[in-house]
C-alpha cells in the first residue's frame, strides 16, 4: 500500500514498510519555523507509525544546506533511535559530495534509485 502526502518543505510517502522523505529544496525558500515543524511533524509520524525503514530521497532537489541538513539527521537519527534501517538515495553528484564530506555515508548508504534502496531494506 502506497500513502503519500505534500508538506511544502518535505514531500512524504509511505510504501508498505518504508517510509520515503524527499526535501522540496533548500533551506533559502522555506522559513525556518516551517523546516522545524514539519521536521517535528515527521518524526512524530515515524515514531507513532513504528515504521521500520526509512528513505531520504534527494531526487527532486540538486543539493540543500545546512539548515536542511540538521533537520533530516534530526529526522534520521530520531528513526534510528528506535532501531530502524535508514538509507539516502537520488543524491545528485554535488549532494552525494556533502553528504561524504560530513561522513554521513559511513551512517547510512547512499543508493542511486528508490528501488536499490528498497532492495536494500529487504535483506
Amino acid at each position: 500500500m502506497t500513502t503519500g502526502a505534500a508538506l511544502s518543505v518535505f514531500a512524504v510517502q509511505a510504501v508498505e514498510n518504508v517510509f520515503v522523505v524527499s526535501p522540496q529544496g533548500d533551506s533559502g525558500g522555506f522559513r525556518y519555523n516551517d523546516i522545524h515543524r514539519e521536521t517535528n511533524t515527521i518524526t512524530d509520524r515515524l515514531q507513532r507509525d513504528q515504521v521500520t525503514n526509512l528513505l531520504i530521497d534527494f531526487s527532486d532537489v540538486e543539493i540543500v544546506g545546512s539548515v536542511m541538513i540538521s533537520a533530516i539527521i534530526k529526522i534520521v537519527r530520531q528513526h534510528g533511535t528506535r532501531k530502524g534501517s535508514a538509507a539516502f538515495c537520488g543524491a545528485s553528484p554535488t549532494m552525494l559530495d556533502v553528504l561524504q564530506t560530513m561522513n554521513l555515508t559511513r551512517l547510512w548508504p547512499c543508493f542511486d534509485s528508490r528501488e536499490e534502496a528498497f532492495k536494500s531494506f529487504e535483506g
